[in-house]
């Protein structure tokens, strides 16, 4: 099966549900969080049938399940990890806030599942953040049972405003929840620098500097990203759709993985086509075409418009 020229894929993420036990000041996806009504949960069958493909297409060493909080569909994680083990994926991560009962029973059950599947990463999500919402006991047994399973790479995931040494109230009790782990002895992440997308535009705004944009900027400069003509990650969300950075390519529930590997070119995409030939002013000129009004002033990066623009397309077709 051949397969696009723009895709060297050996990451596949696996957005697991939008529905989450926290309501983060810090989140990223923001309001999508438990709003997705038609699909609770990605569908473990094709998820799993996406692994095996694109692992016979691609050296795939990567792959992770997340959200929302993914453990509250504890069996479509069990299935993604295992499929991914017998697939020879080296790296199986999962990130979870740990909170999705208060069930001792249920906690170590989870755990010991968890171990089972091949899950060899687990990033356990504590900070200020979570802990607003999130009661600390249920969280702190759950680390006790995966520590007592023995699950390799296990680690504390805090996030940080603007990064772990600058000086906040939010960083400051971050770090006193942390302690509270010591007895466990867990080893702690270099954990998640906050970025303005998300909720943190609205609640955290306050300590990040505006910064100046460079219409000059290209896809693939900022940071966290990668070229659109040169893929490594892709990512798969509950219902169905397959992303590359904010762009829809394909559907898993309505088509082959194989079909939508093959096809990819982002030039073929107007959107794609303009920031990666032209940068933030050639995107700015794409959407004055298609009569877009975005209030630029409020983006932070490229990113920012890129993906204002295309969630502008993506609410037009939908109502076309």
């Amino acid at each position: 099966m051949k397969k696009s020229p723009y895709l060297n894929i050996n990451r596949i993420e696996f957005f697991t549900t939008y529905q989450c036990s926290g309501k983060c000041k810090h989140c990223s996806v923001g309001k999508k969080i438990n709003k997705s009504p038609d699909f609770k949960h990605i569908a473990s069958k094709q998820a799993s049938d996406t692994i095996k493909k694109l692992s016979q297409l691609f050296s795939v060493s990567s792959i992770m399940t997340f959200g929302g909080e993914p453990l509250l569909y504890p069996d479509v994680v069990y299935e993604i990890h295992e499929t991914a083990a017998l697939c020879g994926i080296g790296t199986r991560q999962l990130i979870t806030n740990g909170y999705f009962s208060k069930n001792d029973e249920r906690l170590m059950s989870v755990a010991s599942m968890l171990k089972k599947s091949g899950v060899n990463n687990l990033l356990l999500s504590v900070d200020v953040f979570h802990q607003e919402f999130i009661p600390f006991q249920p969280v702190y047994n759950f680390a006790k049972y995966v520590k007592e399973v023995g699950i390799n790479g296990f680690q504390l995931h805090p996030a940080w405003v603007v990064n772990e040494v600058y000086y906040s109230h939010y960083n400051l009790k971050t770090k006193e929840i942390l302690a509270k782990f010591t007895d466990l002895q867990i080893p702690v992440s270099n954990g998640n620098n906050i970025f303005m997308g998300g909720n943190a535009v609205e609640y955290l705004a306050e300590y990040y500097d505006k910064p100046q944009l460079d219409l000059s900027d290209s896809c693939g400069s900022m940071p966290y990203t990668e070229p659109l003509t040169n893929i490594s990650s892709i990512q798969v969300i509950p219902n169905g759709n397959v992303m590359v950075c904010g762009f829809v390519i394909g559907n898993i529930y309505n088509e082959s993985i194989e079909e939508i590997v093959y096809r990819y070119n982002p030039y073929n995409n107007e959107c794609m086509s303009a920031i990666m030939t032209g940068g933030a002013s050639a995107l700015i000129a794409f959407a004055k075409r298609n009569r877009i009004t975005i209030d630029y002033t409020k983006c932070y990066s490229i990113c920012n418009i890129c993906h204002k623009v295309n969630n502008e397309l993506s609410a037009y077709s939908l109502t076309t």
